[in-house]
Parts: C-alpha cells; sequence; structure tokens
C-alpha cells in the first residue's frame, strides 16, 4: 500500500527527503519549505489525511515553533498537534520533554528518530567528514601531518581521529574517562587527561571540540599559536569561549548543523532510512 507522507519544515535535509520519498514511490506533501507558506484548510486537511508525519532536527526551535526557517510566520507546534490524530505515524528529532507532554495531551505518541542509535551513528559520521571539509577550506593546507588535538571521545570523536589518522595527520585525544584515553591509545592516538590540555595546545594546529560545555576558555586559548584553527563541533552551549578567541584573534568556528549543511543528502537519507526501520520493527511486532 502506498504511505502518504506529509514533510513539515526544516532545512534542505527535509528537501531531499521529499525527493527520496518519490523516488521511493511514495506521495510527499510539503508544508514549510516557502516563506509565504501558510497553514491553510487545504494544508491542514492533507495534513490529517496523511500516514506519516516527519518533522525536522529539531522539530521546534526554544519558542516552541515548528523548526521552519523559511517560513515567515511561525506555527506552534501545540496547533500542529491539534490537527492530528492518534493513528498517525509522527517523527521529529530532539523532541523535549515538553513537546512530548503537550502531544500526549492529544493522545499523539511522537517518535524521536534523533535518539536511535543507528540514525546517531550516521549522523556522527557526517558531521566529522564535514568537520574535515570545514578544515581544508579554512587552512591553507593538507590533513597529512596536521597536528591536531580532539576534545571528547564519543561517537564524533572517534570517527573523526579515524578520519584524521587515515590522511596522516598526528591525533591527540584529550578525555575526561580512562577508558576512552586507552580506546584512544589502542586506536593509535597520543592521549592526555583533559586537565592537563594546557600541557599539549601549544603544539596543537586545530582542535577540534567536541563537549557541550566550557573547555577552552580565554587561558587556554592563549596557549594557542596565532595561526591554529578551533572547530566547535558541540552542541548548545559549546565548548568555546568565541569573545576570547576573536580578542586572541585565533580563528574559531562553531559548527552547529553541520550535516544538513555540507552533507543534505545524506544527511535526510539517514533520517528517512531510521523512519523506515522504525516503521517496519511497528509491523512486525503488531
Amino acid at each position: 500500500m502506498e504511505q502518504t507522507f506529509f514533510v513539515a519544515g526544516g532545512d534542505s535535509r527535509q528537501r531531499a527527503i521529499v525527493r527520496m520519498l518519490k523516488q521511493r514511490g511514495c506521495t510527499a506533501h510539503v508544508f514549510g519549505f516557502e516563506k509565504e507558506d501558510r497553514l491553510t484548510p487545504e494544508i491542514a486537511a492533507r495534513l490529517g489525511a496523511a500516514d506519516t508525519i516527519l518533522l525536522p532536527l529539531p522539530a521546534a526551535g526554544a519558542d516552541g515553533a515548528l523548526n521552519a526557517p523559511s517560513m515567515e510566520k511561525k506555527l506552534p507546534l501545540e496547533m500542529l498537534w491539534s490537527l492530528l490524530h492518534p493513528k498517525q505515524k509522527i517523527f521529529g528529532g530532539m523532541l523535549t520533554d515538553q513537546q512530548l507532554r503537550s502531544a500526549a495531551e492529544y493522545n499523539l505518541l511522537p517518535i524521536d528518530y534523533f535518539k536511535r542509535e543507528e540514525f546517531v551513528l550516521r549522523n556522527a559520521y557526517i558531521t566529522a567528514e564535514g568537520a574535515l571539509e570545514l578544515t581544508l577550506d579554512r587552512l591553507p593546507c593538507v590533513i597529512q601531518g596536521l597536528p591536531c588535538l580532539i576534545l571528547g571521545y564519543g561517537r564524533i570523536g572517534k570517527f573523526l581521529a579515524t578520519l584524521l589518522r587515515s590522511l596522516g595527520a598526528q591525533v591527540t585525544v584529550a578525555a575526561r574517562k580512562g577508558k576512552d584515553l586507552v580506546q584512544a591509545q589502542l586506536d593509535g592516538c597520543a592521549a592526555c587527561p583533559l586537565g592537563q590540555i594546557e600541557t599539549v595546545l601549544p603544539c596543537q594546529r586545530v582542535i577540534y571540540n567536541t563537549i557541550p560545555c566550557l573547555v577552552l576558555d580565554g587561558c587556554a586559548l592563549s596557549l594557542l599559536g596565532p595561526e591554529s584553527l578551533c572547530i566547535d563541533l558541540a552542541s548548545k552551549p559549546g565548548g568555546i569561549d568565541f569573545a576570547a578567541a576573536k580578542r586572541l584573534k585565533i580563528d574559531a568556528v562553531w559548527a552547529l548543523s553541520l550535516p544538513g549543511k555540507i552533507a543534505p543528502d545524506s544527511a535526510g537519507a539517514a533520517i528517512l532510512d531510521t523512519v523506515f526501520q522504525i516503521l517496519t520493527e511497528q509491523e512486525v511486532s503488531a
């Protein structure tokens, strides 16, 4: 049976998803891609008739409105909930507890694809590859022989270390946990306790942060050379004091939502494949 999808809001990842859905033979209605988009009765009818609702990553902004940066008029996520019914399959990214409680008031059970490990892994890899692209764009040299420091050794850190080492970079990993330091060493990297990064910072050309709390403050940044590059891959609040970096004339960039910016097709495929995997699991268990 043909599936009807309603894809609402988002960025270039959602546009890629619409194209891929049509390639799979699915009907895909879209909303929130254009500046003048409004929730008309016709759009509301399509929304209520769709089998599956696919919201972006994140599903909503801090103001609680649908994450649709192209739209001029904001749409509260709760208004969207009010137009849906319990039999529909609803998916969104980074759904907050408050948003889930709001949906529950309408007897809706949205699924957060951002919590699925298969998605997180693919997204982490895309982020790591995007970090390399960003590095090459901002430095006048190749990766081979480049002294690089990775702060944190979670999924992104591990993928990034593997990619950097494959290109001949000199990789050091700084982490809090002893098991992460041992793993980094077993993976062929140098390792440094996070509390001792001042001992390795002066000799680094590129620093990648994956820790979502302040790690590189003004004192730490002052140890870097003027040609250093700092790339923050962490979610808010990030880990770099950008005001201090600007004052010290250090090139620092906060690479938020990197997958959607550098590889929207791959990032969109990661979302869509995860959604279809969940739908398949639901059919098997029904």
